[in-house]
């Protein structure tokens, strides 16, 4: 028996090889590579970075049908030989000859599961940042075949055309001597004779430029990129203003987004899984649920500072520990801030026995997220009303003080969120946002927002699940595929392969559009439990017919 089956695999693996090369190098080098390189501006050296990092993505979709198109004809062979008569003939069950199938099919299940899993999401980051590292030289091969460039912003809808005679690389030496910004994540290009068009969303022409030549700067440090453009004897005309000509002018910068944002489709499966669990993981809501944690920080030191106040002070210290008592006739909270009405500051100076004190009508506490990181500094602002001027008094001992000096305007920075804030912006996780049960400061508005993102990670995670489903069951159906056409390939007996190979391809296709439908379903609240039954119940489907078909048109 392994003599059979090493000589059934050795004539299946052969059969899938030859076809898997075929189909790999009629999908990548076929229409879309030419396509690529004809209007998407990708030379043909670029091909030679490119096309190994496609080559597993395609893999992924020719390997099944590959293995599929092996078992019909290798197993129909066999069939019209008489080889399978003749192994019956010697007692041997044939049902056992189909193990080479099983193991075809059960190799294909796994190297699609691993490779679409986890290779090709990393090869789709690879593309992506070769596509940033590159766009200078992508947009210059393009303004050389093609003569022009445009691109238009999602949303507005509004169109950015330019044109070139010329386009060539800068040294960056020159650049240095001229005194412009050189370095790592930035890239010029110098354009001749361009042309700028700028046309709105509905198709009006809003601005256009020319220029005797322009230089244009690619900067790939923020995400989206800027492109910006300093064109030099530029003519500017904007519609219904003015046409002037200027000696320099800057254009830009704009952002330009690079293709393949964050997709679920192109996640390994270790971080759908952990999205799956921590679904406020997901790089679609970290954001969001940054700045809303943030909001509610801020509220809750607002209330804080709004109830302490109220009851009589409240005491901020700067970095250096330097107290600040604060207190109030009214105090109300508003969204930026605490307006605080008749307010007084009492802050110690040197070695001085009593603070220096100061009055305003009107004070405001607001807080100020430090760039760079999630801490707050807490701002105290006196305001000049148009009754009474800022107040400082000077301490001149024994409980008195000096006559005040008069100031418009006197602001406090620096100061840091009292400790008990501290302590409770520690609990707001991002698992606290989405728990329903954990309680969180905030007015209606915050309320709001917060069951908006509680909603939008349910929504996440449901597409995680569909997509995790999705993928599990694409790598199955490869198993039940091959078997399919392996059985159906015996029952033609070789006679008519092609016609048994299309038959076999009807319940592979047509589980893959369940699976399809599937998906759909399983992102939806209410069909969401439906969603992994359709998937994996066509499957099952196919299972049942391989099954049947086996143990009926196959006799043993």
């Amino acid at each position: 028996m392994a003599t059979l089956h090493g000589y059934i695999l050795r004539e299946l693996l052969k059969t899938t090889g030859l076809a898997l090369v075929a189909m790999t190098v009629l999908f990548t080098m076929g229409g879309g590579l030419y396509n690529i390189i004809r209007f998407e501006g990708v030379s043909a050296g670029d091909l030679m970075t490119i096309v190994p990092l496609l080559i597993p993505i395609v893999l992924t979709m020719s390997l099944p049908i590959a293995a599929l198109f092996a078992a019909t004809m290798v197993y129909g062979r066999l069939a019209a030989d008489n080889e399978l008569t003749a192994c019956k003939a010697a007692g041997i069950n044939v049902h056992r000859l189909f193990l080479p199938a099983g193991l075809l099919a059960l190799f294909v299940a796994v190297f699609v599961l691993l490779v679409g899993n986890f290779v090709i999401p990393s090869f789709v980051q690879q593309i992506t940042n070769y596509a940033r590292n590159n766009l200078r030289d992508i947009i210059a091969q393009n303004l050389q075949q093609e003569g022009f460039l445009r691109h238009r912003e999602k949303g507005s809808g509004a169109a950015y055309t330019v044109t070139a005679e010329r386009v060539q690389r800068v040294d960056e030496r020159e650049l240095q001597d001229r005194g412009f910004e050189v370095g790592t994540g930035l890239q010029y290009l110098h354009i001749s004779n361009p042309t700028f068009l700028h046309v709105d969303g509905s198709g009006r022409l809003v601005r256009f430029t020319v220029a005797n030549q322009a230089l244009c700067r690619f900067d790939i440090r923020p995400d989206p990129m800027e492109l910006m453009f300093l064109v030099d004897d530029a003519r500017d005309f904007e519609v219904g203003r003015q046409a002037v000509h200027i000696g320099q002018q800057q254009i830009g910068p704009v952002g330009i987004p690079v293709p393949a944002p964050f997709q679920l489709s192109f996640a390994d499966l270790r971080s759908l899984l952990h999205w799956g669990r921590q679904p406020w993981d997901v790089p679609r809501l970290t954001e969001p649920i940054r700045d809303y944690i943030r909001a509610v920080t801020l509220r809750r030191f607002f209330d804080h500072a709004a109830e302490q106040i109220a009851r009589g002070t409240l005491e901020l210290r700067d970095r250096q520990g330097t107290p600040y008592v604060i207190s109030g006739r009214r105090v109300k909270v508003e969204d930026r801030g605490v307006f605080i009405s008749d307010g007084r500051v009492l802050v110690p100076r040197g070695g001085a026995a009593q603070p220096t004190r100061y009055e305003a009508r009107e004070a405001t506490l607001r807080a100020i997220q430090v760039p760079g990181t999630p801490n707050f500094d807490v701002e105290l602002i006196l305001l000049r009303t148009a009754e009474s001027d800022v107040l400082e008094y000077e301490p001149k001992g024994a409980g008195r003080y000096g006559e005040p000096r008069r100031k418009q305007t006197l602001s406090f920075d620096g100061l840091q969120l009292p400790d008990v804030v501290l302590a409770d912006a520690r609990t707001y996780t991002p698992a606290a946002v989405v728990d329903p049960q954990f309680p969180l400061p905030g007015d209606e508005r915050l309320e709001e927002r917060r069951a908006g993102l509680r909603d939008q990670a349910a929504k996440w995670q449901r597409k995680v699940a569909a997509t995790i489903h999705f993928r599990l069951g694409y790598s199955s159906c490869a198993i039940v595929a091959v078997v399919m056409g392996a059985i159906l390939g015996v029952l033609f007996r070789g006679s008519r392969v092609l016609a048994a190979f299309g038959l076999a391809t009807i319940p592979l296709f047509g589980v893959l559009m369940l699976m399809v439908v599937g998906r759909q379903l399983a992102e939806q609240t209410p069909t969401q439990q439906l969603g992994p039954l359709v998937t994996w119940g066509g499957l099952a489907g196919v299972l049942v017919l391989d099954v049947v078909l086996l143990r009926l048109g196959v006799r043993r």
